[in-house]
């Protein structure tokens, strides 16, 4: 993972240096102060992150529990680390969809709901650590997609865990009431091998 001050690293930037000082360019993340490059998403990790964001999103519309967000939102949630901004996978706001004001650089307060989908490139030990900043900051829900394994963690505020393996089916709880969705739907299909033909 490359690091680099803040400051230094918009001014060597080739794009445009942001006006807003918490304005993350797309790829990173501030950590206290910090520009951190993000690992890139494999194929796999980034199709089913999508999937799961138009299924999410697909639900709010009829739901208007609230709004999802994708990676590329990001989150200044933390008041005593005013330098710090994350960006989940996918987030689910909870808000009045037909009131709430889309913030112009960075949500302010904490999604009901973080998806984190593990990719070939993620360190356990960073993905664990912003798995629980964003519980420390009252995230009441999270989701860890394996898709090698095809599985998935849920890490609850109240410090609950769960693990689900393919085929079973995730569910909203209590954040998300009434959304649901079978694991398969949303991690690569498995093709089994043609069986090869006897010989004749």
């Amino acid at each position: 993972m490359n690091a680099a001050v803040l400051e230094e690293e918009w001014i060597d930037a080739d794009a445009p240096r942001p006006l807003d000082p918490l304005d993350v360019p797309k790829g990173y993340e501030l950590i206290d102060g910090e520009l951190v490059e993000m690992p890139e998403m494999g194929a796999k990790s980034s199709w089913v992150g999508t999937e799961l964001f138009f299924r999410l999103r697909s639900f709010l519309e009829q739901s208007k529990l609230g709004i999802a967000a994708g990676s590329d939102a990001s989150f200044a949630c933390w008041p005593e680390r005013p330098k710090h901004v994350r960006k989940p996978d996918v987030s689910f706001i909870r808000c009045d969809p037909n009131r709430f004001v889309l913030p112009d650089v960075n949500y302010r307060l904490a999604p009901e709901l973080v998806v984190e989908v593990i990719s070939p490139n993620d360190l356990a030990s960073e993905l664990d650590e912003k798995i629980q900043e964003f519980l420390d900051a009252g995230t009441r829900l999270l989701w860890i997609v394996n898709p090698v394994l095809r599985t998935v963690l849920i890490r609850r505020a109240d410090g609950t865990l769960q693990l689900l393996n393919d085929p079973a089916e995730l569910t909203g709880e209590d954040v998300l009431p009434g959304f649901k969705v079978a694991l398969a739907d949303f991690l690569p299909k498995v093709i089994s091998p043609k069986p090869e033909n006897p010989a004749a």
